[in-house]
């Protein structure tokens, strides 16, 4: 049986739903996390042909059919719709109780036990019931319990692969000693298989504990689910496991020491801590031991990829620092850092692509951006988003900045979830492939490129390890270009991970929603100053008509400098004293408040009020932009 028909006949008619898959090489011991996320299944021929192609791989299938909760697919238990097949891994096949509807030998003499399950059976959906019957199955030693929390979603082997696990006889070649997918049953039948009692499970779970009927369904959730389920005043009702795991989790994935971590999360214990009797002793257990555990497991997790700290050179003088701080290099200077990972955000219709495409268009061809040297070296440009109309943006930029090819530029127009390793894997390859490592990758854009959920800490840290190897492997920057939220413009949409786990960030916004002009402010600066803020315009050019004779157009980025911004639509009253001001500046000398004012008196009628008004709202405009600044009360000088 090859493994597509295994799992056409497992998951039956998908409909809107999806199964999961992955499949990897190396030992499952020592996979990184990244190989274990996998991909939704919906039966294509394109992943008939993959998974039925990798025999000498671990090829891994979940047990249950899952359904799209918001507007992703994923893996876990919120997304579980009903579970496909009961599974026993590792199981002694002479202590079943009745018939299997396949027996995998995925080892030496251990066997994985799997009873095909019907999926008009009520029971099937109740993941209430379910994980109660996980956890009977966990006490007799049929399953493993899941260290995630997810055993609803888990993961079984595929009848066809290799288990490459290290072993003296060396990788293990699967062999499917019986199947029979005809016939599903009950989840009653398939439990009484494993000597066990679904209607005695089911009278545990609803009726004897009904504080724990409650604990576990609302074990799944955000933080906030988490917590409350982790500080319910009743202790009876109180889950300890699972909210600690998900918490510790989401904090080290997000950048916050170990230590840290299991600090604050006694601390929050020691709120809740009850007195006496076996809640104490649930308590205590997670408290001690399980806690730091909990934390060091996803320490494993989360800094996999971290490069080995050598001791010598460990301890450095303080002339050492100094010399390193200073010796900050720029592939952008005072803008974008080289051999680093930012970001470019912006709402839409902001022009953030275009004024992406532009600073890597410049770096490719040595030519200062925005005034700012650069280091110039090859590009690649991942078009997700633009795919279609990269090419035209090019031809324009081109037209309007330099007429010869730009040889040193690669681009992606192929759509990739850089969230998956097998396609952040191919992407790295492609590079490789290139004659000379580029010194920038552009991502465009994040929502394109990634699968996971932007409001989950540990997904989008994933996710920026990911770029972060691009930028390991090659010594390059890599810049993700992102949408800001509905509400806040003025920060990366999603979590605040975004911006923990960046070395620089760039925010692009329109000051006038009628003209087109953009504006680029550094919002982080890891190693460097926050510079100035940028100007930008968007000019149409014209190209050549199409294959029909229509007229074909794109719009390019122009920089143009603060004075420019300063001195347009000079027209307007405000812009007037700013101009006014501005030009007094530009001689380099300290000039007071009272000075501005008596210039100014001419365009206020010769009101000193409205001379002061007008000084004092062009100053704090400067202020704000970081074009001028204070030295002392009155007195105002050009910043640097």
């Amino acid at each position: 049986m090859k493994n597509s028909e295994f799992l056409a006949a497992i998951y039956g008619p998908l409909g809107d739903n999806y199964g999961w898959t992955t499949s990897f090489s190396v030992d499952p011991n020592f996979s990184k996390s990244g190989m274990w996320a996998g991909s939704p299944w919906l039966g294509t021929p394109n992943e008939n042909i993959f998974i039925d192609k990798r025999q000498e791989d671990n090829n891994f299938f979940c047990v249950s059919v899952m359904e799209v909760p918001d507007t992703r697919r994923r893996r876990t238990k919120d997304s579980f719709q009903r579970m496909a097949v009961l599974l026993a891994d590792d199981a002694d096949i002479h202590r079943l109780d009745g018939p299997a509807s396949y027996v995998l030998e995925t080892s030496k003499n251990n066997y994985q036990i799997g009873i095909l399950l019907d999926p008009t059976d009520p029971d099937t959906k109740n993941g209430l019931l379910l994980d109660a019957v996980l956890q009977a199955m966990i006490a007799k030693s049929y399953i493993k319990a899941d260290s995630s929390g997810n055993s609803l979603v888990r993961y079984g082997r595929c009848p066809v692969g290799c288990n490459t696990k290290k072993r003296d006889t060396g990788i293990w070649e699967q062999r499917l000693l019986y199947c029979d997918l005809k016939e599903p049953y009950s989840l009653a039948d398939a439990v009484a298989t494993f000597n066990l009692d679904l209607e005695q499970i089911r009278n545990y779970t609803y009726k004897d504990n009904p504080a724990k009927s409650v604990a576990m369904s609302n074990a799944t959730g955000t933080a906030t689910d988490y917590i409350k389920s982790l500080m319910h005043p009743d202790p009876e009702e109180r889950d300890y496991h699972e909210p600690l795991l998900k918490l510790s989790a989401g904090m080290v994935a997000a950048g916050m020491r170990p230590g840290a971590v299991v600090n604050f999360l006694r601390s929050l214990m020691l709120t809740i801590k009850p007195e006496v009797g076996p809640e104490l002793d649930r308590w205590e257990a997670r408290f001690g031991p399980e806690l730091p555990r909990m934390v060091a497991s996803a320490e494993a997790k989360y800094t996999e990829n971290r490069p080995a700290i050598e001791a010598e050179g460990l301890i450095m003088t303080p002339e050492q620092v100094i010399e390193r701080t200073q010796s900050q290099r720029w592939l952008v200077r005072n803008l974008v850092a080289s051999n680093s990972v930012g970001m470019v955000f912006g709402a839409s219709g902001t022009f953030k692509s275009f004024i992406a495409l532009d600073m890597a268009l410049h770096v490719a061809g040595g030519m200062p951006f925005a005034k700012q040297d650069v280091v110039q070296g090859p590009v690649i440009y991942v078009a997700a988003e633009g795919g279609a109309g990269i090419g035209r943006r090019i031809q324009a930029w081109q037209k309007e900045h330099c007429a010869y090819p730009l040889t040193d530029v690669g681009i992606v127009i192929q759509p990739l979830l850089l969230s998956l390793k097998e396609e952040i894997d191919l992407l790295k390859k492609a590079i490789q492939m290139q004659p000379k490592p580029p010194v920038l990758v552009v991502v465009d854009t994040l929502a394109q490129t990634y699968s996971g959920d932007e409001n989950s800490s540990s997904d989008v840290s994933a996710y920026l390890r990911a770029l972060g190897d691009i930028r390991a492997q090659f010594g390059c920057t890599v810049l993700v270009i992102h949408h800001t939220g509905h509400a806040a413009a003025e920060r990366p949409r999603g979590s605040s991970a975004l911006t923990a786990n960046t070395d620089f960030m760039l925010g692009v916004h329109r000051p006038d929603p009628e003209k087109f002009t953009a504006k680029l402010s550094t919002s982080k600066q890891k190693d460097g100053e926050k510079m100035s803020d940028l100007y930008f315009d968007m000019e149409r050019v014209e190209l050549a008509d199409d294959d029909q004779g229509y007229a074909v157009s794109s719009l390019v980025s122009k920089f143009h400098d603060a004075v420019s911004a300063v001195l347009q639509d000079a027209d307007s009253r405000h812009k007037k004293y700013q101009t006014i001001i501005y030009r007094m500046l530009q001689h380099g000398e300290p000039i007071s408040v009272e000075e501005m004012r008596i210039a100014c008196m001419s365009i206020s009628d010769n009101n000193r009020d409205n001379a002061t008004r007008g000084v004092n709202r062009a100053l704090k405009h400067f202020g704000k932009e970081k074009m001028a600044r204070q030295v002392s009360p009155g007195l105002w000088i050009l910043s640097k």
